[in-house]
């Protein structure tokens, strides 16, 4: 009895673990190449800006969101579209409340620069 009763709860939470039940649509980073300075026009008065890609979960039944790099980049790059990101940071934020609801982002820093 009390074998049964571990395996349904070690299912339960495997089955619940970070994903929707009822719904899942969501993009997370997996792979990101940014430029080195010596691929752009580097110069020292470059400015660092930030950008953030966040995907979401509720009550364990829904999921969405991108939080890939590429999406964390487009925003980062939001007003220098002609520009590209060099020396680029990544780090990842997850906020959880019981799993009721938890947002997990990637924020990515870098420099804004210019292509040679």
């Amino acid at each position: 009895m009390i074998k049964k009763l571990h395996f349904a709860l070690l299912s339960s939470i495997f089955g619940l673990g970070g994903c929707g039940i009822i719904y899942t649509n969501v993009k997370v980073p997996r792979a990101y190449r940014s430029s080195t300075p010596n691929e752009v026009r580097a110069e020292i008065s470059d400015k660092t800006v930030s950008g953030q890609s966040c995907n979401r979960s509720l009550l364990f039944l829904v999921a969405w969101g991108d939080a890939s790099y590429a999406a964390a980049a487009q925003n980062a790059l939001a007003s220098n579209a002609d520009s590209v990101l060099y020396d680029v940071k990544s780090d990842m934020e997850a906020f959880s409340v019981l799993g009721l609801y938890t947002r997990t982002c990637t924020i990515l820093t870098g420099k804004v620069g210019r292509i040679k």
